[in-house]
């Protein structure tokens, strides 16, 4: 029997599942909301998908988990590397209730690829991770069985790559719009039959989900519900105006066939990791960078010395069998001229730069630290984040406002041995509704979103809500951060909470509150995802699907 539930509903938010309900939408997330707790729950800074679902599943911040973004600084290098489980498996939820003897079953959550083993249960990985192979669940065997039930090999998500979601079109393309939407509905409603087959087929004590679709249906249809936005318009209304709404309709059936067949009188929790709302502005960060003296690159078009392996320039000349039979020879290299004509982060001239964009942050290049690093010594990088919160806090936006709404150094933000891993600097503009955008080739500061596929974008307020037993019914409660989930929901279920995690324990909402059993031991060691887990192929093709989505430059 089912001991506890987590129905994730990524990037949900009450300023939407409000007023549906009030209009008699909704009923099962409706009836969680009457029987139990409920509020909003604020997020991570910034507030993205990676940092803010392993937050809420191991109730430590960022500082100690180590996920900040899709993407992980590979320290020593300006390179990023996709992120993936192995930062943060066995501080969790799943390896904590697992060890405690619980079977466990995980379906779609982001962050846990590589899927990692758990007691007598389950794991089909979320994002980000390969579209497809024998990897991307356990136990081994398990793809087999997906594929079973659905009929056709299991598709996590949709490759947002050709969908370009940050680039600005000179029209709209409707039809594109249309395509996405089927796919993504697909994929969902495909999942949803997943569930079916294992909470009937393999139940579990723990049972842990997140339903995408929400949150993938508010980045790319924001627009069509907003007669705000630039890129509104009444044909586009007519036809997607509702899209946002059937997602949270399918959000509600996850939620309704879950409570079906595992009972009522389990606790079920609701939670996203953040909320939503519109963009309307992209701030090219870059441009403003250099505009204020802190990077300096080269200006394309110019020459260059492009590198080309043997093997690969017999291939362009039909000779590949030739150059494979030549074996370690084949990876010589080869230089030649080669006129650079795309703009790219390999222009910076990091001997003239203090300080560059990363992971939606701001980084000093220090030297010792940075492999090119510029500026020295303590009292150096303390000037130039001083320098860089000035400059930040005179940016105005195109009404004239003051577009940045604050700009934070990573200790005041997080805390733990990975906090060096951070950007030095996260910063906010417009409410979240203007967004950084770290591309290149930009003339103005800012610039307005209209045509580009991607119109919404996240915001703080996601949400909270707990129907389980000696949980007040209607109870609101107030000032619930993402970190308070993970022993909050070990608390309604009698576990012990261990004493390293960051997050509270919200028994306030209890109607006979009773005090905690704590677990004392260590903080379990994860170690850091040091080497790359993905083949090139695989992290081209993720990274092209988050670049897709909005999520990498």
């Amino acid at each position: 029997m089912t001991r506890l539930a987590i129905i994730g509903i990524d990037g949900a938010t009450y300023e939407i599942i409000r007023p549906m309900m009030k209009a008699g939408e909704l009923p099962h997330i409706a009836r969680i909301l009457q029987e139990g707790m409920s509020g909003d729950l604020e997020s991570e800074k910034p507030p993205m998908t990676p940092p803010a679902w392993t937050s809420m599943f191991t109730g430590i911040n960022p500082g100690k988990h180590g996920v900040f973004h899709f993407i992980r600084r590979n320290l020593g290098t300006y390179e990023c590397l996709l992120n993936d489980s192995r930062n943060y498996a066995g501080k969790d939820m799943m390896s904590l209730l697992s060890s405690r003897g619980w079977s466990v079953g995980s379906l779609s959550v982001p962050m846990t690829y590589p899927p990692f083993p758990v007691h007598e249960g389950y794991m089909v990985s979320g994002i980000p991770m390969p579209m497809s192979g024998p990897t991307i669940a356990w136990p081994p065997g398990l793809t087999d069985e997906l594929e079973e039930v659905l009929g056709r090999p299991y598709t996590p998500d949709v490759d947002y790559g050709p969908y370009d979601g940050d680039s600005e079109r000179p029209e709209e393309d409707l039809a594109l719009f249309a395509r996405l939407r089927d796919e993504l509905f697909r994929i969902e409603e495909e999942r949803l039959e997943l569930q079916k087959h294992f909470l009937r087929t393999r139940p579990t004590d723990f049972y842990f989900t997140v339903v995408s679709v929400t949150d993938r249906c508010q980045h790319y249809f924001w627009k069509f519900q907003d007669p705000n936005h630039a890129g509104y318009t009444e044909e586009g209304a007519k036809l997607y105006g509702e899209v946002i709404k059937d997602s949270y309709r399918l959000a509600d059936d996850f939620v309704g066939q879950a409570r079906e067949i595992i009972g009522d009188d389990v606790p079920v929790a609701l939670v996203s990791d953040h909320g939503f709302g519109p963009q309307y502005l992209d701030f090219h960060v870059n441009k403003w960078l250099e505009d204020e003296g802190f990077l300096v690159r080269k200006k394309v078009p110019y020459w260059t010395v492009g590198k080309l392996p043997l093997k690969d320039a017999f291939a362009r000349i039909g000779l590949g069998g030739l150059g494979r039979a030549l074996g370690p020879i084949g990876r010589i290299p080869l230089f030649k001229p080669k006129r650079k004509t795309v703009a790219d982060m390999r222009d910076i001239d990091w001997s003239k730069t203090r300080a560059f964009a990363v992971l939606h942050g701001l980084s000093v290049n220090m030297k010792g630290r940075e492999p090119e690093g510029l500026v020295e010594g303590e009292h150096g990088y303390q000037q130039t984040v001083k320098e860089l919160q000035q400059a930040l806090a005179k940016v105005k936006l195109p009404n004239g406002e003051d577009a940045t709404d604050f700009s934070l150094i990573k200790e005041d933000i997080y805390s733990g041995p990975r906090t060096s891993e951070a950007p030095d600097i996260q910063f906010q503009m417009g409410g979240l509704s203007c967004i950084t955008k770290e591309s290149w080739d930009d003339q103005e500061l800012f610039a307005e979103r209209k045509h580009a596929p991607i119109s919404g974008q996240h915001r703080f307020n996601g949400i909270f809500a707990l129907s389980a037993p000696g949980v007040e019914p209607l109870r609101v409660i107030e000032d619930m951060h993402i970190q308070d989930v993970a022993p909050t929901l070990l608390y309604a279920v009698n576990e012990a909470v261990p004493i390293w995690m960051d997050g509270k324990i919200r028994g306030d909402a209890w109607t006979d509150p009773q005090e905690p059993t704590w677990d004392r031991s260590d903080e379990p060691d994860a170690g850091t995802a040091a080497a790359d887990l993905y083949s090139d192929d695989q992290s081209a093709a993720i990274e092209e699907s988050l670049r897709g989505l909005g999520y990498l430059q």
